[in-house]
């Protein structure tokens, strides 16, 4: 599946090219624009087969909307049989877009905001992180994202990679996604006092060997930043 990323990193959108047979699935709400007469199919995002698991994949989403931010649904584009198609897909944030090859050795987890689509060989699933994840300002919920095939994920500002090889400390908020070999722990950046009046908050203390993806800004700071000239 071919596919360019234009105008990052602040408002990234991905170009991408169907060849007949290929699929995209898209994050509801993040088409563009596309080839006339491709087909689009709505459904619940998440893996299940069957009624027992359209029902479990409905009550899952319901839930990581609420706690962790995603939407219900997602959109499947293909093209008609035979033929190409070229799907425009961007966030609702301003922000950068990364992609990501899974070649079936890896699984990466995804804060559920910030995926944005994926190929048809890509296995979602939602991972339960603890009330940690809970109260860590990231919700409760992450995306456990493996296969093979492309993924595309989306943050607010720009994506930075960072190789880990024994420990990094990150605040909560600017955690995108991370390698499933990171063990992560979260903490206060110090103690009591640090924690509440310093502006960094919770911290997530990883450890292993991985990659990591972090954005250089937060909607949360911005809209600290803003509310106080809107009473203006």
């Amino acid at each position: 599946m071919k596919h360019t990323i234009k105008h990052g990193p602040a408002y990234a959108m991905v170009a991408v090219d169907l060849s007949a047979g290929e699929s995209v699935t898209v994050e509801a709400g993040s088409m563009v624009g596309m080839s006339d007469g491709l087909e689009i199919q709505t459904h619940i995002g998440g893996t299940g087969s069957g009624v027992i698991g359209a029902i479990f994949r409905f009550f899952l989403a319901l839930i990581r909307k609420i706690f962790g931010g995603e939407t219900l649904f997602v959109n499947t584009f293909t093209p008609p049989s035979g033929q190409a198609g070229q799907v425009l897909i961007a966030p609702a944030i301003s922000g950068d877009i990364i992609h990501y090859q899974l070649d079936g050795s890896r699984t990466l987890m995804v804060q559920g905001t910030s995926y944005l689509a994926s190929s048809k060989d890509v296995v979602i699933k939602t991972k339960f992180g603890g009330l940690k994840s809970l109260f860590s300002g990231e919700g409760a919920f992450w995306l456990q994202i493996s296969g093979t095939g492309d993924l595309f994920i989306n943050c607010y500002g720009a994506i930075h990679q960072i190789d880990v090889d024994g420990s990094y400390v990150v605040d909560t908020e600017h955690v995108v996604a991370f390698a499933d070999t990171l063990d992560y722990r979260i903490k206060g950046s110090g103690g009591l006092k640090s924690t509440l009046l310093s502006g960094e908050g919770l911290t997530m203390h990883f450890r292993g060997t991985g990659r990591l993806f972090v954005q250089s800004r937060t909607i949360g700071g911005m809209v600290h930043w803003i509310t106080p000239r809107l009473r203006g």
